[in-house]
């Protein structure tokens, strides 16, 4: 009962809602478009019903948010060239044609290009020191 207490205190929060409403917004709009489209129509959309109908202080606060949670992918994308959303789906580039393969993969279903292991390139790099 107190779980069930907690989520109702957590869905009674204003900034929860307006994230359940872009939810419910996706989900429809996924519907009738493309996924990428359907993002930002429902992205737009919530904000835009949000801010006419609610506190608008709120929805600016889920924005930054949003934009706190890319800046923190982007900054371990390039400070240690780790790829965030690639390594959660437990998969990796081939370096010839930029397709998604397994992460433990040797060789590109693609292309067949000999993909480096991660050993490799330590034994590699051990050698040259």
């Amino acid at each position: 009962m107190e779980v069930l207490n907690n989520l109702l205190k957590l869905i009674s929060e204003p900034i929860v809602q307006f994230f359940l409403w872009v939810a419910v917004l996706f989900i429809i709009a996924s519907v009738f478009l493309d996924r990428k489209i359907s993002f930002w129509v429902s992205s737009v959309g919530a904000t835009y019903f949000w801010i006419k109908n609610q506190d608008p202080l709120v929805a600016l606060r889920a924005w930054l948010v949003v934009l706190s949670v890319f800046t923190v992918v982007l900054m371990i994308k390039y400070l240690f060239n780790l790829n965030v959303v690639l390594l959660l789906k437990g998969r990796k580039r081939c370096p010839m044609c930029f397709e998604e393969v397994h992460r433990k993969a040797k060789v590109c279903p693609h292309c067949h290009h000999t993909l480096r292991s991660e050993e490799k390139g330590v034994e590699r790099e051990k050698r040259m020191l």
